[in-house]
């Protein structure tokens, strides 16, 4: 693992007037570029070959230097990382960067400063944590089935990692999860089963800040997930169109004002739920 201490000599020999922010060219990485730039800062795109085209073509949040790799298991490697801190770079780890690196590869392999508190990454990208997390939080969660003999009702059956809905699939009882099981043909060494809860998608977008000791409403968006928001405009869909809930894209959407004061609640509670996280494992919230 790789204590504090250590992270904290490397920070005291950047150059503080020479901060790059780096992320993996994937997931959120030009909104990271495009927020970094607007600050001030250097950037730097993690990047495979056949990436490096797209991040080229938008010239506000293109990175100023590209490191280039041919695997993401490179991003471990000594010499790769000793180049991002000769860079001084502190790296924001986006849903694909913890996906394709691996939450305890950061914690215990990984030595370059990263933005935030690196031990939180497993409870953000294990979904059996990320429940308890949030249950700790007082936050409403869907029903979550230990076993397919044990579903009763309309569930959706999801897959790890950052998938963006890639082979989920939607089952009424014990027989229609294997079928569904069969039918996407892949490792499903691990699932969860969860209740399918009707209503509106909206995903909030939160910042907390230490500084103002406030938790902020950033923005919200809904998703659009290919193709079962196209299957809901058929009155009478084919029932051979198996649906599928891979995500397309988003669209930012404005939330009725009288629902504002439980998003930001929840918000709160999460964060105070994750500071008692953080002090049960001595860890700081930094």
């Amino acid at each position: 693992m790789t204590k504090k201490e250590n992270i904290d000599e490397i920070l005291k020999g950047y150059d503080k007037k020479n901060i790059n922010i780096a992320t993996i060219c994937s997931h959120t990485a030009l909104q990271i570029f495009f927020g970094a730039k607007h600050e001030g800062f250097k950037t730097i795109g993690i990047c495979k070959p056949d990436r490096k085209g797209v991040y080229e073509s938008f010239p506000l949040a293109t990175p100023d230097k590209f490191m280039m790799i041919e695997d993401y298991s490179e991003i471990l490697n000594e010499s790769f990382q000793e180049e991002l801190i000769e860079n001084n770079t502190i790296i924001i780890p986006h849903g694909s960067f913890v996906e394709y690196v691996g939450a305890k590869n950061i914690e215990n392999k990984f030595h370059v400063p990263i933005f935030g508190n690196k031990r939180v990454l497993e409870w953000e990208s294990d979904r059996t944590k990320e429940s308890e997390w949030f249950k700790s939080a007082g936050i409403r969660m869907p029903r979550v089935f230990k076993d397919p003999s044990e579903i009763d009702r309309q569930v959706i059956v999801k897959f790890p990692g950052a998938r963006g809905g890639k082979s989920y699939f939607l089952a009424k009882n014990e027989d229609e999860f294997h079928e569904g099981i069969e039918k996407i043909k892949t490792d499903v060494s691990e699932y969860m089963i969860q209740e399918y809860v009707i209503g509106t998608r909206f995903y909030p977008h939160y910042f907390h800040s230490t500084v103002k000791n406030r938790t902020e409403l950033l923005s919200m968006d809904i998703r659009y997930e290919s193709n079962i928001d196209g299957l809901i405009r058929i009155p009478n869909p084919p029932a051979e169109i198996e649906p599928s809930f891979v995500v397309t894209g988003n669209s930012p959407i404005v939330i009725r004002e009288s629902l504002l004061p439980r998003i930001i609640e929840m918000g709160e509670q999460v964060v105070r739920s994750s500071k008692d996280l953080l002090t049960i494992y001595g860890w700081k919230m930094v």
